[in-house]
């Protein structure tokens, strides 16, 4: 009797305590998450709300960028995209989180190369300001404006066109030629001329090697960012090969590079970082060492590359789609050079200062930055203590330690500030009234925004209106027949975007044989 009471009440607890587990669970992980949490009056599917791996999952099948937009369609400005993350299309918000500087995520902790920290994978705010200043005049624009990297640019440029010149009427994949382009503009700029490996010197082969497996290496994005735990895992070593050869390649570089530190002359990317005078001067040791100098370098080179390239691919595709936009632009340029087109034998290159503020060729490449932003993807932030407040819903409080991301692809295409947003409309840049102009310029985030925006914009602009300017007052441009552009070139759902296949074929035909 005795016994069958104790079994009794045995069984009672168990099933008590298995009851309260269970009412605990669905508490913690169901009943709070959906309508107990700070984030609770925050739209957005439910199943976000209740996983961060939902998400996750999203960004490894390369759909995020499209599907927060989706999201942003549906719900509104502010959407949230995982129990402790919400994703905002409102530019109000830009000062609050990227002008005021919230801290960066662990997302960017994982660019480091050579086992050391550069600029962009630097957290820590005081240790960012360092590394940035130390490199920022260098980028400045006086100083891209300068004669000497003037010189580097045209003799990139006076290259490529000799390129186009020997392969007229010949199918181009651009993708891989601007990234040559890009690529030989950064390595010279961040060497010097004597220590650069240009790749336009063999751009069909050689060059097109090195950039497939900078292609390769970038592949493993999602495993380097979001699950490096899990990265031996599901990285091919082919991946592994090719990040050994493109940090090899930039290493031989850098090295030879460093030949250049006592010789006045050279003012180049590692004599700005390596500066030792400078940092004696300021009574510190100066934040970079070679390990960190070299992988701000493959950081600015990687990344350099990869953004022009894409960049231009787009734009050429759009000018070849739309013969009329071309014929305006080579007319804009005509009056630059008393009225007549360029021979494509003549490879001498403009002037920035001539060709810098055409206001059609800048309304076409920023309507390209807008529609393909080359880094389209999130850029996250910590929520510091006191929270953020979303005067624009409610005055919902978002806590502190809440990760919160803006993305160019929602903000560019935010259909009350760009009409018919997927339409690709230079003129929308052209308009007088002023107050739209500022409205569509504050929600244009293609360099980022605020005290971590692009370092390497100013040669990134110089880079592209030159490349334009100069090939576009020469050439018609084509698509080519046959090609399925509408499939194979498609954004890359990433957060540092390429065309889905990485190939662009365009034809460049004279424009005096038309």
């Amino acid at each position: 009797m005795i016994e069958d009471l104790l079994r009794d009440h045995s069984d009672q607890v168990l099933n008590a305590l298995a009851a309260t587990t269970v009412s605990y669970l669905f508490f913690s992980f169901i009943i709070y998450p959906l309508y107990f949490h700070p984030l609770a009056n925050v739209p957005g599917p439910k199943i976000c709300a209740l996983s961060k791996y939902y998400i996750l999952y999203i960004s490894w099948a390369e759909r995020r960028n499209r599907f927060v937009q989706e999201l942003h369609l549906k719900y509104g400005p502010i959407v949230r995209i995982g129990p402790n993350e919400i994703d905002i299309s409102d530019s109000n918000y830009l000062k609050d989180i990227y002008v005021n500087d919230y801290d960066k995520s662990s997302f960017y902790t994982q660019f480091t190369n050579y086992g050391a920290f550069n600029t962009f994978s630097t957290v820590e705010k005081k240790v960012h300001r360092e590394s940035r200043k130390a490199s920022a005049k260098f980028y400045s624009k006086s100083n891209i404006m300068s004669e000497p990297v003037q010189h580097k640019v045209k003799t990139v440029m006076t290259t490529l066109l000799g390129i186009l010149n020997e392969n007229q009427e010949k199918s181009i994949n651009v993708f891989y030629l601007w990234s040559m382009m890009a690529m030989d503009g950064i390595t010279s700029f961040s060497f010097g001329e004597k220590y650069y490996d240009p790749l336009l010197n063999d751009p069909f082969n050689r060059g097109a090697d090195i950039i497939r497996k900078f292609l390769i290496q970038s592949s493993s994005w999602f495993w380097t960012t979001s699950m490096p735990s899990l990265y031996d895992i599901f990285v091919d070593n082919s991946v592994n090969k090719a990040t050994d050869d493109v940090n090899g390649w930039i290493e031989k570089q850098f090295t030879n590079s460093l030949k250049s530190l006592d010789d006045p002359s050279q003012y180049t990317l590692v004599t700005t970082l390596l500066d030792k005078e400078k940092s004696m001067v300021k009574g510190k040791p100066n934040i970079f060492d070679e390990a960190r100098a070299k992988s701000e370098a493959f950081d600015h080179i990687a990344a350099g590359h990869n953004t022009t390239a894409t960049t231009l691919s787009y734009l050429y595709f759009e000018l070849a789609s739309h013969p009329e936009m071309q014929s305006k632009l080579q007319n804009e340029l005509k009056a630059f050079n008393n009225g007549q087109f360029r021979s494509t034998s003549d490879l001498s290159s403009f002037d920035y200062s001539e060709i810098e503020y055409l206001p059609y060729m800048n309304a076409i490449i920023n309507e390209t930055f807008r529609k393909y932003a080359a880094i389209p993807g999130q850029e996250p932030r910590i929520v510091p203590k006191g929270g953020l407040r979303l005067k624009s819903l409610n005055d919902v409080i978002v806590p502190q330690g809440t990760i919160v991301t803006m993305q160019p692809w929602s903000l560019h295409r935010q259909p009350n500030i760009f009409e018919n947003p997927e339409k690709f409309d230079p003129e929308r840049w052209l308009i007088e009234d002023e107050s739209k102009l500022k409205l569509m310029n504050k929600n244009m985030m293609h360099f980022g925004s605020g005290a971590r925006m692009c370092v390497g914009m100013n040669l990134a602009t110089c880079e592209i209106k030159l490349n334009v300017a100069n090939i576009l007052s020469r050439y018609h441009v084509e698509l080519v027949d046959g090609f399925d552009y509408e499939k194979k070139i498609q954004m890359k759902d990433i957060y540092t975007t390429v065309p889905d296949e990485c190939n662009v074929p365009i034809l460049f035909k004279a424009l005096k044989t038309l």
